[in-house]
């Protein structure tokens, strides 16, 4: 009879295998579980290894396919507008805050983060729509235009493509804001007549830049 308990795993062994089920801090345990049942090979050490391995597979599925799913999901991205738009308002005043101690804008975003001071922190990441834009993180779209006086700053939407119907923008007060640089739309002047062939060429190839 002892014997027989020797050669098998404990209630310890199983309550770890069971605390392999918890998302991502379950890998650890289910790691030992299995190198213990493969080192061990006792009778019951099958089952101790395939508990520890399925609770393993319940990280990786959960947050590998169920979870990214979620994420960029139309609805559930969707909620994160309001956010966003908070986000955006923000950052516009962190852009003028940059113009005023630079005397211009900054060229990027990436520029505008270089420039913090230690414990400032900005935030560019669009939470509207798909998290990444192919191996990148999907940021606002920002552009400094107009011989560097104004700038474009806003949300790609859900189709993650700028200059469509779906762009969100920042809650700028057109009056109370009129003298910030941000503007809503790009448009090319020639003697204060729009010159609509350029202004498509020039949105074509941001666009293409973009992708």
């Amino acid at each position: 009879m002892e014997e027989n308990i020797k050669n098998k795993h404990g209630t310890g062994a199983f309550v770890l295998s069971g605390m392999s089920f918890f998302p991502i801090i379950g890998v650890i345990p289910g790691i030992i579980c299995i190198f213990n049942a493969l080192i061990s090979r006792k009778e019951n050490s099958k089952k101790l290894g395939f508990l520890g391995f399925s609770g393993i597979m319940v990280t990786v599925i959960l947050y590998g396919f169920i979870l990214p799913s979620i994420f960029n999901s139309k609805d559930f991205n969707k909620n994160f507008e309001p956010h966003s738009i908070s986000t955006m308002t923000s950052l516009v005043r962190q852009i003028e805050y940059f113009k005023l101690q630079s005397s211009k804008y900054p060229k990027s975003i990436e520029e505008l983060r270089s420039n913090l001071t230690e414990g400032e922190m900005v935030l560019t990441y669009d939470m509207s729509g798909p998290t990444t834009i192919g191996d990148r993180p999907r940021e606002f779209y920002y552009e400094v235009i107009n011989d560097s006086n104004n700038y474009l700053l806003f949300g790609i939407g859900q189709d993650s493509v700028p200059f469509t119907n779906d762009d969100i923008y920042p809650l700028i007060d057109v009056e109370k804001d009129k003298n910030i640089g941000w503007i809503k739309t790009k448009k090319l002047f020639d003697k204060g007549i729009l010159r609509e062939k350029e202004y498509n060429v020039e949105k074509s190839k941001l666009l293409n830049n973009y992708k």
